[in-house]
């Protein structure tokens, strides 16, 4: 399905509503229904340490992949650990090991349809299980490029990802934004119109709180108000918090990590998502937004009164 050209610029060019675009919730004006009173969250959601936070990221893959400490599936975690902590020159070095060591039969095995193929033996189903993806990991070395700001290299990645592979669509999707962020609208429209329908929808939601000048101004959102910092002793207290949802793209890439969304807790009981400063694929940026835009609360107080709070809120996803 081609997405028309006119709707896609009038998505990307027009002004946010804080309705169709910030994706506000009205927070409930009672207590939930549960008994006893509701404990006050803070805005940033606690999440489990990230791979790279605690040791080496190699002490770690030594750990977990004994067997195998240096092969292609070894390395493909590696990266994404070496990722997680923003070392981009040792993340793609991990990625680029992984690729080279994927064996050949099992790069051309992905680029074929294998519904009529012989079932495989015992060796090769484990030399298969014991080597990343060649597509997942393709994927994952221009996602390091694309984070690193290196941006001419991540698309050039991204192309080589054939349209059999699995992490083909997400790829398309990614060099989209790519164009996007270097402001070449007219090669995003081109890009997302090869694309299917429930891409168009996160393009609408990422753009608009990725892309600098795309992203709401405080005036914009305030409802009138001022808009304060949270502090430890200013926030709003969470009544209702759902998980975000992973979606099955990001399991299977074994996608890890956080996205951190930029949000207003305004005094009249509307929760703001502004932006988003720390981004996933794999649909888990938009199910972050879904998940956030359904928080209740009950405003901060300030000398007796409800006031409109800033602060990030975070959303981790762990597979161990």
């Amino acid at each position: 399905m081609r997405i028309p050209r006119q709707l896609l610029y009038s998505a990307l060019t027009c002004s946010l509503t804080i309705a169709s675009v910030l994706l506000p919730a009205r927070a409930q004006a009672q207590p939930p229904k549960t008994p006893g009173v509701p404990l006050p969250i803070k805005i940033t959601v606690p999440s489990p340490q990230q791979p790279g936070a605690v040791g080496s990221c190699k002490k770690q893959i030594k750990t977990r992949f004994a067997d195998d400490p240096n092969g292609s599936r070894a390395n493909y975690e590696l990266g994404w650990c070496h990722l997680s902590s923003k070392e981009f020159g040792a993340a793609a070095a991990a990625f680029q090991k992984s690729i080279q060591l994927i064996p050949e039969w099992i790069k051309k095995r992905e680029d074929e349809d294998t519904s009529h193929f012989p079932e495989l033996s015992e060796k090769q189903a484990e030399e298969l299980r014991s080597n990343a993806s060649p597509s997942l990991a393709l994927f994952s070395l221009g996602w390091t490029y694309h984070q690193a700001g290196r941006y001419d290299e991540a698309v050039a990645v991204y192309q080589q990802i054939k349209s059999a592979y699995p992490a083909a669509e997400e790829a398309r999707y990614q060099t989209a934004m790519v164009h996007l962020i270097r402001g070449n609208r007219d090669a995003a429209l081109e890009q997302v119109a090869k694309m299917g329908k429930r891409f168009e929808q996160r393009l609408d939601v990422e753009a608009k709180l990725l892309i600098s000048d795309l992203v709401s101004s405080d005036e914009s959102v305030s409802n009138g108000a001022p808009i304060i910092q949270k502090t430890d002793s200013l926030r709003p207290t969470i009544l209702y918090r759902e998980k975000a949802k992973y979606t099955e793209d990001a399991r299977q890439a074994r996608m890890q990590g956080t996205v951190e969304l930029q949000v207003i807790f305004r005094s009249d009981g509307v929760i703001v998502i502004q932006r988003v400063s720390r981004y996933l694929p794999y649909g888990l940026t938009l199910t972050t937004v879904e998940a956030a835009s359904k928080i209740k609360f009950t405003p901060a107080m300030k000398d007796g009164a409800p006031v409109s709070v800033r602060g990030p809120l975070e959303y981790a996803f762990n597979l161990y």
